[in-house]
């Protein structure tokens, strides 16, 4: 399950950084302490773009700036990222939003609203996590469904704040480089809160009943990611989705991508040349159709991997 849904939780895990920060890192699974994610390059006459998939929550001591990658962020003049989950306002329009629309109304439970077997489960999956059980029973299943995964997340002993995305928006903003986001901290949170009640449910009621595979799952993602093995993140993460839940696929994964190569297009085309970094969360950019490189390419650009990991 995490495989088919972890796209959903790392939209928004860089929005729970202060809760994260609180927590004591354990040591992650997978000791490496190197990546060479995914990049892609494509170009006109006047503008060069780079393209690269992020993981937004990540272990410290991880070093993912190739050579390659260090190259083209520092060339650039605009740089793009999906939201800006650093500025202050945001954070607290996040809040706001999981304290006012993230839990069920007066007397409404997870615990009655589950399966028994189900609940318990997920009472057990709570205190496994260090979770007051009472404060997960009265949420709303997509909240509930992103708390565990982000608590899970941090247990492996990964910081949002530690993200390629916080990493890169920090830097951007020291360097005086121009910013630009393709979403608003609303629309991303719209993508939970707009779930119709069955889906939301769905997400949570799979997520509990396929738990004890999360850690191999997740480290299995997490190593195709820092070695830029796209097929496999396209597999593990869009293929479950396009197959088992093509509208969540659409909602989350396709129309954004849509927007986005839109919006990337047309900066290419009234800019006045120069480079454009694109960094976006690394489900976005696999695949051999709905991708944003494929969407790119769809519309005439020549789109081709990269840097360490196309080599």
């Amino acid at each position: 399950m995490t495989a088919r849904l972890l796209k959903t939780l790392c939209i928004v895990a860089t929005l729970f950084a202060g809760a994260a920060a609180a927590q004591t890192p354990a040591p992650v699974a997978d000791g490496g302490q190197t990546a060479t994610p995914a990049m892609w390059r494509t170009a006109d006459a006047d503008t060069e773009v780079f393209l690269l998939g992020t993981f937004h929550i990540l272990p410290p001591a991880l070093e993912w700036r190739s050579d390659d990658l260090a190259a083209a962020f520092t060339a650039a003049d605009v740089v793009y990222f999906e939201v800006d989950v650093d500025d202050p306002t945001a954070r607290s329009k996040t809040v706001n939003v999981m304290m006012t629309q993230g839990f069920n109304p007066a007397g409404v439970t997870l615990s009655n609203m589950l399966a028994p077997e189900d609940a318990e489960k997920l009472r057990s999956i709570s205190a496994a996590l260090g979770l007051p059980f009472g404060g997960i029973d009265p949420m709303r299943p997509w909240q509930a469904f992103l708390t565990l995964s982000v608590q899970f997340i941090v247990q492996q002993g990964f910081e949002p704040g530690a993200g390629v995305d916080s990493k890169l928006v920090a830097e951007a903003r020291t360097r005086g480089m121009e910013l630009r986001f393709f979403e608003t901290i609303e629309e991303q949170l719209e993508l939970f809160t707009g779930l119709d009640p069955e889906t939301e449910k769905t997400l949570l009621v799979l997520t509990i009943r396929d738990w004890e595979n999360q850690t191999e799952t997740f480290n299995a993602l997490f190593s195709a990611w820092r070695s830029g093995d796209a097929d496999f993140i396209d597999a593990q993460m869009n293929e479950p989705m396009r197959k088992q839940a093509p509208v969540v696929f659409d909602r989350l994964i396709a129309e954004r991508n849509k927007t986005w190569a839109d919006e990337i297009a047309r900066a290419m085309a009234e800019d006045e040349g120069g480079t454009i970094f694109v960094a976006v969360g690394a489900a976005h950019l696999v695949g051999d159709e709905m991708s944003v490189p494929a969407l790119l390419t769809a519309k005439g650009f020549d789109v081709s991997r990269h840097g360490e990991a196309a080599r």
